[in-house]
């Protein structure tokens, strides 16, 4: 060991993969500080037209990130939508892991992470409506009980999905039919 060899153990760059991990969670805070009132905004005025859509018709947007939601037999009830229940974070944390944590092709990388963020961002609509369903059909205690543990883990398993659709993503085909000869 004392010729000046280097040892075969670890990663020749132990530095490079956390640096890049450590750019992906900058890069998220500071895009989740940054843009947290428009793409809140957005998501509220996305969720209350989806109620709408899917029989939830006093479902309304107020003026920000608030929604209004009136059901019978129940005084109407009002939520934000802020930047811990938006897609916002999560997304860009994916698509920074797609695209510089993860291998892969330059266009893989861009395909993993938009599909990650797409996946992301529907499910957490999906997931804001479920939440209102809930307060319609059993009232605001319930749909706060959901909203805290049944949302909880559907962002999980989303968040899971993501990561292993953007791997899955780089798979190349051309490595199976090479890897069965």
């Amino acid at each position: 060991m004392g010729t000046g060899t280097r040892s075969a153990v670890g990663p020749a760059r132990p530095v490079a993969p956390l640096l890049r991990v450590l750019a992906v969670i900058a890069a998220t805070l500071a895009l989740g500080h940054w843009a947290a009132g428009p793409v809140t905004r957005a998501e509220a005025a996305a969720t209350a037209a989806l109620a709408r859509w899917c029989g939830l018709p006093t479902a309304r947007q107020l003026p920000g990130t608030d929604l209004v939601h009136g059901f019978h037999g129940h005084q109407p009830f009002f939520i934000r939508i802020s930047p811990s229940c938006s897609a916002l974070t999560v997304a860009a944390a994916c698509a920074g892991v797609s695209l510089l944590v993860l291998g892969g092709s330059r266009h893989r990388r861009l395909v993993g992470a938009a599909a990650a963020v797409a996946l992301f961002t529907a499910a957490n609509l999906v997931r804001l409506v479920a939440v209102l369903r809930v307060g319609q059909d059993h009232g605001v205690p319930a749909m706060i009980a959901f909203h805290d543990w049944g949302g909880t883990l559907w962002s999980y398993l989303m968040l899971l999905l993501a990561v292993l659709l953007m791997v899955a993503l780089r798979i190349e085909k051309g490595s199976e039919e090479g890897s069965r000869r």
